[in-house]
């Protein structure tokens, strides 16, 4: 279990964290202030799970200290699709479409994260159309990046039916974070196809 308290004392730090932040960083100081004091200030040891697949989306975490994985479910295992570190905002997907977690995400390293309830997230997102503005921007540029990505691998599929595969193919890309773990494994399944082949 983690631990888990309110934040007394110095909020400058999380203030700063927030203010960085994309969609944060367009509300008022008052409002940042005000959502820091009603967070949870949650700290994970290394392995354990911040977020749970298919569990509700009660809430967002901020990372504010520390590496965590994003990892999947799937009828063949677990599947690591990437890490993400200081700043990066998980659970805001479910959260605003009302959905289950879509992956679990687990501590790489010891981990700090604010825990920012639902209610919380929905009444700034209603009173501040600048951070829904700027939620909206960063999930569509995910998605053009996703999108991007899932392109450029079923190309590469394509390539691999090919008699001639030039595997360099695969040095060329540059991954996202999220899709870290599938570009390995990826490259590892086309090495193995290519050596069938010769």
């Amino acid at each position: 279990m983690p631990e888990q308290g309110a934040i007394i004392g110095n909020i400058a730090p999380y203030l700063h964290l927030l203010r960085e932040h994309r969609a944060f960083g367009a509300l008022p100081e008052q409002d940042l202030k005000t959502l820091i004091v009603r967070s949870d200030l949650l700290e994970f040891a290394q392995g354990e799970l911040l977020l749970r697949q298919h569990a509700p989306s009660d809430s967002v975490l901020l990372i504010a200290k520390g590496e965590v994985e994003v990892l999947v479910e799937t009828s063949q295992g677990q599947i690591q699709l990437g890490r993400m570190s200081r700043g990066a905002l998980v659970g805001e997907v479910g959260v605003f479409a009302d959905l289950p977690r879509t992956a679990s995400v687990r501590a790489h390293t010891p981990v700090q994260a604010l825990k920012i309830g639902r209610d919380d997230v929905l009444q700034i997102g209603g009173e501040n159309l600048a951070f829904l503005r700027a939620v909206l921007a960063q999930l569509g540029e995910r998605i053009a990046e996703f999108n991007q990505t899932i392109g450029y691998y079923t190309d590469v599929m394509a390539e691999l039916e090919q008699q001639d595969f030039d595997p360099s193919i695969l040095d060329r890309s540059q991954p996202l974070p999220e899709f870290a773990g599938f570009a390995q494994s990826f490259s590892r399944l086309a090495e193995r196809i290519g050596l069938r082949k010769k």
